[in-house]
């Protein structure tokens, strides 16, 4: 008997192909940190005043996701940190 390999790969859907670490990286820090020192500090008193945290943690949270979805795993605490300090 002869032993056949039979693939059942759909080959008319193409992958995307991988982004590099660095460039979702710098991506994500410039979509989430805020542009100015104003607009930072501005952040962090609404965030106080209003005692609602999502403002700061908010963009965040949704960098980690979009960075999961674009890089295929959680980023590292190393990863966080040299995005949004």
């Amino acid at each position: 008997m002869q032993s056949t390999d039979i693939k059942t790969e759909n080959k008319s859907t193409e992958e995307k192909p991988k982004e590099k670490l660095e460039d979702v990286m710098k991506d994500l820090e410039q979509k989430v940190n805020p542009k100015t020192l104003t607009e930072g500090i501005a952040k962090c008193l609404t965030a106080t005043v209003t005692k609602n945290d999502s403002i700061i943690l908010g963009p965040m949270q949704q960098g980690a996701k979009e960075f999961e979805e674009r890089v295929g795993r959680p980023m590292s605490y190393s990863e966080m940190r040299s995005m949004w300090g």
